[in-house]
């Protein structure tokens, strides 16, 4: 990382100072010669210093998130391997129990239209969009749960 990108991240994850303060701490890092430090474990040190109970978390990409669970089934650690394979079990179980509710949803307005309308169409198009909401919301949880277990498995492995 060079001196630039790091300073500026550093500067963004500082937000929570006053500029007073975030500007004391730049000129404290400006002068360093090494840049391969972590912005945000830096900005945490600065805030737990200045006795600020902030904590910021990393953000991972999706496709970076899938390679470190990718990486931990490959791993030889038995222990690391079982939860993982048990965290995908239960996103899966999680991910049928999401179903539920639409098809809940589905068969009580079902009633509504064959009474009310005598067009199989119409039903046809309320259970495609009933149906694209359920993959949409199932999709969104997918990624931010495998969001969510990388950043675990990250910290864990540090």
């Amino acid at each position: 990382m060079t001196k630039e990108e790091f300073l500026k991240a550093l500067r963004k994850n500082l937000k929570w100072l006053s500029k007073q303060e975030r500007e004391e701490e730049l000129v404290y890092y400006e002068n360093r010669d090494n840049y391969d430090l972590d912005p945000i474990i830096i900005a945490n040190e600065i805030y737990k210093k200045r006795g600020l109970k902030i904590l910021l978390i990393k953000k991972i990409k999706f496709l970076d998130a899938v390679n470190i669970l990718i990486k931990s089934l490959q791993s030889k650690n038995k222990e690391l391997l079982k939860k993982v394979l048990l965290f995908f079990l239960y996103m899966f179980f999680l991910i049928i129990i999401i179903k539920i509710p639409f098809i809940y949803i589905r068969d009580m307005i079902s009633n509504i239209f064959i009474d009310t309308f005598k067009n199989n169409s119409t039903y046809a198009l309320w259970a495609l969009s009933l149906e694209l909401l359920y993959a949409l919301t199932a999709i969104l949880i997918f990624i931010r749960m495998i969001k969510n277990k990388a950043i675990e498995l990250e910290k864990e492995d540090k």
